[in-house]
């Protein structure tokens, strides 16, 4: 298996621990990595400190690609894929999630369009057509994310070879709601988006 964008490495721990035989954890930000060793060592799990879009791997060389919120910061989406796609064995699978499309054309700003009493009354995207970094503040400042459409993600997987099989808007559920109520606002426009593909037999 290969991860990538591991962070400090929560999805690869946890994929070894289910059994996973061997995977590769890759991320560029040396303090993830050294929290990854830190806390989440493993005898299967390899972690190394290399950028997603400049790895290099052999055709055929995993069984299963993931990728948890990381492919929004890669600048080479197109140039990406089809890497992916030579890198799975025969019937390989990707999953990944990223940031929705409505939540990065948003950027820069808060996204919300708030009433005169500075509650959200609606939800504002602009240039959604205009692919390309924008930043915004997570945690600091000039924090830089790619925006694409969804049919640039999605066509980029068609033209690669895979094969789209599952296509997930996750919304919270009643139950989650009622130990998160803030999180209610997820229900009025969608922030993340799952996708599942594979490399036909």
């Amino acid at each position: 298996m290969l991860d990538l964008g591991c962070g400090a490495g929560q999805l690869s721990f946890q994929l070894a621990q289910a059994g996973a035989a061997n995977l590769i954890a890759i991320d560029i930000s040396r303090t993830m990595l050294d929290l990854a060793r830190r806390e989440r060592n493993h005898p299967r799990v390899s972690y190394r400190r290399e950028a997603i879009e400049q790895v290099r791997f052999g055709p055929g060389s995993f069984d299963l690609i993931i990728s948890s919120l990381a492919l929004h910061y890669v600048p080479d989406y197109r140039g990406l894929v089809p890497n992916i796609a030579e890198w799975l064995t025969p019937g390989g699978v990707l999953v990944y999630s990223t940031e929705h499309p409505i939540y990065t054309a948003r950027l820069p700003g808060e996204g919300w369009v708030r009433d005169d009493h500075g509650q959200p009354a609606g939800w504002q995207i602009d240039n959604y057509f205009h692919e390309g970094p924008r930043e915004e503040r997570w945690f600091v400042e000039g924090v830089r994310k790619y925006h694409r459409t969804l049919s640039t993600l999605l066509d980029g997987q068609l033209e690669s070879g895979l094969r789209v099989e599952r296509v997930i808007e996750p919304a919270p559920s009643p139950e989650r709601l009622e130990r998160r109520p803030y999180e209610r606002e997820h229900l009025r426009r969608p922030m993340f988006l799952l996708v599942r593909a594979t490399r036909p037999v």
